[in-house]
């Protein structure tokens, strides 16, 4: 596990931050809710359970198989828009660090490259705009949280089933995510569809699950890398699992 120290000027005086470079090795990035029409330009958009709290938070999935974001190619971000979790990975909000920061040992985007954490021994400008990036990314991912939990509470969510095959003929499951269920958004009160729609809710709902043709994109992405190619063979709520 990466350690979190506090920024300090002592022990980080000589820190770059590289805003181009984004780490690959994640399959899922926590979107918050302001995102939501953003990433679905590019990726797929589900539910996966917090594994502390059992409640849902709103991920985008950036890699199939395996623990590799498909969209980074040498470190950089390919794609029309990148997660902001994705371009503040080596940083958390910390009050006891320059800046109310805590700097991630070992992540790719702090080094030696890009933009000084610190001019002449004090705070570059550019910790101000990381601090206040976090913030607007806490309050957003707790936005789109509200978002889910309205979700659950009618019981609309449902494991997803994808299910992807190779050319050797084997199967490979993406098990751990969940999206809405189609049939159940259908048999809703026409009074709770209507509350849904006036708080945005239902739009958002409609882009998740339209979400879901992205996975063909991904599978792109992997064939393109010289692996084995996988085709998807299900891919759909599966109302059949009961309702979360």
């Amino acid at each position: 596990m990466s350690r979190v120290r506090p920024l300090d000027r002592a022990e980080h005086g000589s820190l770059h931050f590289d805003r181009t470079v984004v780490g690959p090795a994640q399959r899922l990035v926590q979107i918050g809710l302001s995102e939501l029409a953003l990433a679905v330009a590019d990726m797929p958009l589900c539910l996966a359970k917090d594994a502390t709290t059992g409640r849902f938070n709103l991920v985008a999935l950036v890699g199939l198989v395996e623990p590799v974001n498909l969209f980074v190619h040498d470190r950089r971000f390919h794609g029309t828009y990148c997660p902001r979790a994705l371009q503040l990975t080596g940083f958390r909000l910390d009050r006891n660090g320059v800046a109310g920061l805590a700097v991630v040992d070992g992540d790719p985007a702090i080094g030696s490259t890009g933009d000084p954490l610190f001019r002449d021994g004090e705070p570059a400008p550019l910790l101000a705009g990381i601090a206040a990036a976090l913030e607007h990314l806490v309050a957003d991912i707790g936005a789109a949280r509200d978002l889910v939990d309205g979700y659950a509470a009618l019981r609309l969510i449902r494991p997803l089933h994808l299910v992807l095959q190779g050319d050797d003929g084997k199967e490979q499951v993406i098990d751990g995510l969940y999206t809405i269920g189609t049939e159940a958004l259908m048999q809703l009160p026409a009074d709770d569809v209507v509350r849904l729609h006036r708080s945005g809710a239902l739009a958002s709902a409609a882009v998740l699950t339209a979400s879901l043709a992205q996975v063909e994109r991904l599978c792109q992405l992997h064939n393109a890398r010289g692996r084995q190619p996988l085709r998807i063979t299900r891919l759909s709520p599966d109302d059949g699992l009961g309702a979360f």
